[in-house]
This record gives C-alpha cells, sequence and structure tokens, in this order.
C-alpha cells in the first residue's frame, strides 16, 4: 500500500528518524524527542537566526556573535515572516523538504548558536600552515566534512629526531578532567603536551605538536584528562571516543615528523596527517576527500597512496576520497592509464575532478567537500536543505513553493559567526562574500517524467528566492545556490530514492546500524525483525530492514527464481548526471557512477565527449546482483537485492512496533559523509 498516499512513514523511516535525530528533551534525561519536537526545534533555530539577522540589518555596528535575545534592541519576527515559518514546519514534518541531517541533530541547541560550524556539512582548506590543520582538525571534531588540499612549502617536521614517545593513558572512570592543553620542555630535554578534555583542546593541541621544534630526547603525550569513552558528551550528544583513537593518532603523527626531521613536509606527509586526524573520533565518523593537481609533483605516489590502505601501517588512508584535479582536458591515452589505475585500486580511486569545468563555475573554486556537490573556495563552507521531488508528482506549484521555502532557508544559515576562537578568519570573511548554498532534490529517479524546461524552472525558483532572502537581509547574493547531495540518511527517512541514484533493485534488506546497548533493538527483536551482531563492531549489531520500490522500472535477472534489479549501464547514469548537472546545478551533482570492467572504453569515450560540462563524479565497481554477501567475501551487505518471494516471506512475520515505548538514543550515524567517501560508496 502506497504510504503516501496514507500520510504514514514506513517503519524502516520511522526507526532510523528515532535512532539518528531523536535527542533527550534535557541533556541527560530519559525522555526523548518525538518527531514533532525534533521539526519544532529546527524551526526555532531557523526563527534565532531570521531574527539575529534582521537585528543585524538595523544594528549593524554590533557583531553577530554580540547579538542575543536578552538585548533591548533584538528584532522579532512579523506576522508574515512567522507565518513562512510554520508553512516551512509543515513540509519538515510533512518530510517534503528536509535540512541536513546536522541541522536535524544539532539546530536549535546551544551547541548550533555557539559553535556554529558545526550546522555545516561541506567545507574546503588548503593545508599550507599550522593553522590550517588546527581548522581541519577543530571542523572534524564539529562533525563537518573536510576537503582539503596539501600544500608544500611551510609545514616542516622537527628539528632533530626524537628518540623516544610515551604514552601516557587516562584511566578515569568518570567525567574528564582539566579541559585545557598544557606544555612543558623540562632542562632533561623531555617534551611534554597534555592534552586537555575538550573539544578545543584537542584541536589546538595538534597546533603544538606541529609547531614545536624541541630538541627533545623523549616526547611524551599525556591523555590523563580526557574522560572515559562511552561518555555522552553534554551539547553535541555524541558518544566520547575516550582517549583511544587520539592516542594511536598523535604518536604516529610524532613518527611522520621524526621521518622528516630537518625538511619539509610532502604532500603524503601532509595527507598522513590529516588522514590519522580523521580517525580519532572512533565513535564517530569523520568525512575528508583529498585533492591534488594532475601533473604536480608527487601526483602519482598521491593517485596510489590508498592502494595498500588495507595494511595495518596504512589503515589511515581509508579515511579519505583522494581525488586528481585537472585544468586541461586530459587525453585518451591519460585517460587509459588514468582507469588502469583506477581498477588496479578496487574501481574507485583516484576520483577526477575536472577543475577547468569547476572555475567557470565558481571562480573561486580551490576545492570540494567529502561528497563533491559543493564548489568551495580556501576555506569556505556550505550548509544544505534538500526536497524530495518524488512526492510532488502532479504538483509543480507545490514543488516551486517547496524550493522556494528551502532556499529562503538555506540562505539564513549562512549569516552566521565563525569567529569562534578556533578558526582562522578568513572562514567568516569568505562566508560573508560567498554566502554558498546548497539547495538539493532527491527522488529524482522516481521523477523521470521532468523534462530540461522543468529542470531549469526549478532552478529559477530556487535562485530567485535564496537572492530575494539577501536583498531582505540587505546582505551579499548567494554566489551558488544549486546543488545534488548523495542523500543517504536524510533521504531514507524521507521514504524516498537517494539524491539522483537508483536503487540496486525493487526488493531490498537494508541492513542498518544500532548500538547493542540502544533500547530499540530488544523491542525490535520481539517484533521479529533479524538482528545479528556487526562483524566490525564489537559494541554494534545490524537490523534487517526491508524496503521495496513499486513504482520504478527495473531489469529482471534469474536467480534461481526472478528478482528485478538495477543494470543501468554507467553510460546511462553519466547521462542522468549530464541532464542534472546542465539544467538544475550550480555547483555538482553528487553521482556514483556503478559500472563493469568492460564499460572502462565506453565510460573514457563519454567523458571526453562531455568533459567541458562534468565536474566529478565518483566510479564503483557494480555489485553482481546474482550473489549474496558470502558469495562476495563480505559478512553482510548493507543493501541486499532479494527475491519478491524472500521479501514477502521476511515481511510476514513482522509485528508491529510500539515505537511510543522506544526512548533511544543512539549515536548520531549519519550516513551523508561516512568514512570519507560517498555515501553510496
Amino acid at each position: 500500500m502506497d504510504l503516501e498516499v496514507l500520510g504514514m512513514v514506513s517503519p524502516r523511516a520511522d526507526i532510523i528518524t528515532r535512532r539518528t535525530y531523536a535527542r533527550p528533551l534535557v541533556d541527560g534525561g530519559d525522555e526523548f524527542e518525538n518527531w514533532d519536537d525534533t521539526c519544532q526545534r529546527v524551526i526555532a533555530h531557523q526563527a534565532w537566526l531570521w531574527e539575529r539577522a534582521l537585528t543585524h540589518k538595523k544594528y549593524p555596528e554590533y557583531p553577530l556573535h554580540d547579538l542575543s535575545e536578552d538585548m533591548a534592541e533584538w528584532v522579532s519576527l512579523k506576522p508574515e515572516q512567522t507565518n513562512e515559518l510554520h508553512e516551512l514546519y509543515g513540509l519538515i514534518y510533512d518530510r517534503k523538504l528536509l535540512p541536513a541531517g546536522r541541522t536535524l541533530w544539532l539546530g536549535g541547541t546551544e551547541v548550533s548558536r555557539k559553535r556554529e560550524s558545526s550546522m555545516f556539512n561541506c567545507s574546503h582548506t588548503n593545508i599550507e600552515t599550522v593553522y590550517d590543520v588546527v581548522d581541519s582538525f577543530w571542523l572534524l571534531l564539529q562533525g563537518c566534512g573536510v576537503g582539503f588540499t596539501p600544500v608544500v612549502g611551510t609545514l616542516t617536521g622537527f628539528r632533530k629526531p626524537i628518540p623516544e614517545i610515551e604514552i601516557i593513558r587516562t584511566t578515569r572512570e568518570g567525567k574528564g578532567g582539566d579541559e585545557n592543553n598544557h606544555e612543558t620542555f623540562t632542562e632533561d630535554n623531555v617534551w611534554t603536551i597534555s592534552v586537555g578534555d575538550s573539544a578545543e583542546a584537542w584541536a589546538k593541541s595538534i597546533g603544538k605538536l606541529l609547531a614545536g621544534k624541541y630538541e627533545a630526547s623523549r616526547l611524551v603525550f599525556d591523555f590523563s584528562q580526557i574522560r572515559p569513552s562511552g561518555e555522552r558528551l553534554k551539547g553535541y550528544g555524541w558518544i566520547s571516543s575516550g582517549d583511544e583513537g587520539i592516542s594511536l593518532a598523535f604518536p604516529s603523527i610524532a613518527r611522520i615528523l621524526n621521518r622528516r626531521s630537518g625538511a619539509l613536509l610532502n604532500k603524503l606527509d601532509i595527507l598522513d596527517i590529516l588522514n590519522w586526524l580523521g580517525t580519532v573520533l572512533s565513535s564517530r565518523r569523520s568525512a575528508e576527500i583529498a585533492l591534488c593537481e594532475y601533473g604536480s609533483a608527487e601526483w602519482h605516489e598521491f593517485a596510489t597512496a590508498k592502494e595498500r590502505c588495507f595494511e595495518d601501517e596504512f589503515k589511515h588512508r581509508q579515511q579519505s576520497n583522494n581525488s586528481l584535479v585537472f585544468y586541461r582536458k586530459p587525453s585518451r591515452e591519460e585517460m587509459i592509464e588514468l582507469f588502469d589505475m583506477i581498477v588496479r585500486s578496487g574501481g574507485s580511486e583516484p576520483g577526477l575532478v575536472n577543475g577547468e569545468a569547476a572555475l567557470k563555475r565558481a571562480p573561486w573554486f580551490k576545492g570540494l567537500n567529502p561528497c563533491a556537490e559543493i564548489l568551495l573556495a580556501n576555506k569556505s563552507f556550505c550548509n544544505l536543505v534538500e526536497v524530495d521531488v518524488a512526492k510532488y508528482y502532479l504538483d509543480t506549484s507545490g514543488l516551486h513553493r517547496a524550493l522556494t521555502l528551502a532556499a529562503r532557508m538555506n540562505y539564513r544559515q549562512t549569516v552566521v559567526d565563525f569567529r569562534d576562537g578556533v578558526l582562522q578568519e578568513s572562514w567568516h570573511l569568505n562566508n560573508e562574500f560567498l554566502r554558498l548554498c546548497g539547495v538539493g532534490v532527491t527522488g529524482i529517479i522516481q521523477r523521470e517524467d521532468l523534462s530540461e524546461f522543468d529542470w531549469k524552472s526549478f532552478k529559477y525558483s530556487a535562485v530567485t528566492a535564496a537572492r530575494t532572502m539577501a536583498k531582505e537581509l540587505n546582505l551579499q547574493h548567494p554566489k551558488n545556490v544549486t546543488t545534488v547531495k548523495p542523500s543517504g540518511t536524510v533521504s531514507k527517512i524521507m521514504d524516498t530514492t537517494e539524491g539522483i541514484h537508483k536503487p540496486l533493485g525493487r526488493y531490498i534488506f537494508n541492513w542498518v546500524n544500532f548500538s547493542k546497548s540502544d533500547p530499540m533493538v530488544d523491542i525490535m527483536k520481539a517484533s521479529n525483525y533479524s538482528v545479528i551482531d556487526n562483524p566490525s563492531d564489537t559494541t554494534g549489531c545490524i537490523i534487517c530492514l526491508p524496503v521495496e520500490w513499486s513504482h520504478i522500472e527495473f531489469d529482471t535477472i534469474d536467480k534461481g527464481v526472478e528478482c528485478e534489479v538495477n543494470l543501468d549501464s554507467a553510460v546511462s547514469q553519466l547521462d542522468r548526471y549530464l541532464k542534472i548537472q546542465t539544467y538544475y546545478c550550480d555547483q555538482n551533482v553528487s553521482n556514483t557512477i556503478s559500472y563493469d570492467k568492460n564499460e572502462v572504453p565506453s565510460i573514457i569515450d563519454w567523458l571526453l565527449e562531455h568533459w567541458d560540462s562534468y565536474v566529478a563524479v565518483s566510479f564503483l565497481f557494480r555489485t553482481d546482483p546474482t550473489k549474496n554477501a558470502r558469495d562476495l567475501g563480505f559478512d553482510y551487505l548493507p543493501q541486499e537485492v532479494v527475491t519478491k518471494g524472500v521479501y514477502q516471506t521476511y515481511l510476514d512475520q513482522l509485528l508491529p512496533v510500539n515505537f511510543d515505548k522506544v526512548h533511544t538514543y543512539d549515536e548520531l550515524e549519519d550516513d551523508e559523509c561516512a568514512t570519507g567517501a560517498c555515501p553510496i560508496k
């Protein structure tokens, strides 16, 4: 039965929403939000952003970070503005329009007002100085995906090798200790960095390590002030990682600095340092993308850096996508060589980015975010929103209105202050100029009826709305507005297909990770959902959530019995990318192209023919839909295609879940930027 017609959401959408975005009503409490509470919190954040922006417009002499509701000058919203937020609330509640996952999780909290970078999905920076590394680590700690370009010339190793490295682990059983860092250098040449128990301290501590040029005989990393793993972080709500990750990463970085003592760090050194920092949060995955100009020094070493990433010594290199940036069109011979490299590495890396085309779309372009949907400057951000076009079949005017509200909402999210005591001021200044928006669409594969004209008109609505909002606030126009993101978790809770991607098949078992301590697990077991241990996480389990895509055309194959699967060719996927990229997207359409090795020549032909319109996609070997996880050598597949019979048998055994009795508070597992890769990967 069509859940949308009934005004309902699927059990999968409800389960993932509660697992991922329901916060406690009070910090440390055991009563949790329902969906209405979450939506109200997001709208409250929007109201605060809007009122603060209007106050700043009226009193521009006040910096944004000095404005608060306690001021006599604070400007309240007018009735028509309040009505707009009520309308926006309705679309969010009905899951027709949603902000980014981090806004659903943190919007309206104290953290969102004090550390405003925590509300942003996307960032990019050149890594040239110690300050750049501190910025990147700080953003990773905020949950912001980081794109970076290693720049050789300023960062160096130690003055001389330090022969002994000592680690003092935390033994705390309760909360952490001193929140500040302390650094000493004794007469017997012992250099000690004591890391404080706070995000600010962690970010700044890497600066101490990289800037320190002591001729030490021993380097001591003292992590004894750090709280144990498993503690809930006040404000953020994430689970503390303890010192497990940082106690591995910092000594490893020190060994890199030892190897380069008295010399400049090269690109791979910088890559390794940023990758190690991305591993520090063991319970919250940090997303990264690393970029290197094709043909520059070390480009080949960079492009092949992940060939050994499953060996213990190089596992940290799994943390980022690595992509080559081209400022001229490659020849066919070069493209063949590059795809030979991609195939040897497992089918997906290095990524290929057309920097020349990106510059035409964005003259400030210096890099990308981890999922490659935003064209970013050196030290710039973007926050995302998206509309489910599948919910607006035969309602074109409704879709235009949703895009209008989404764009206005998105622009208000740019009216923030990044001067938080850690980030360099250039982040704030770039945002004030660029005001980058990311008004995305999802459910695209369900709207094959939409023409080029339709997509152009949707873009016009979004861009006009964002610029109108800028004019009302007397601020800079947004330099780019429209995009398409991969949309993993958010599309799941919208009950729609993910971004531009077509599902793997009509009937799918979606295996979703939960903490074993999550009370939802026992309730779902009692409702006959399949629950197994997560083979890669001893604290987690995975639960089978069934999904059916009844209104999409699939190919039929014989899997003993007939099975409906997605066998779209690589070229047809690229053509779909080109259509949306050309007619809707200001920035880039994040898209993972599934392909077989025998399709490489046709992919190369397509890229050479359409190079001027192409910015970036990801490539991934197509999974054989006739095989299960065991056949392919995996413990499980996150999304497994099954036959109608297998699907129906599983569905028939499931009992209703009484969600009202579930008080869940699991870790935010947002697939939007999982493991540094496009989540479809």
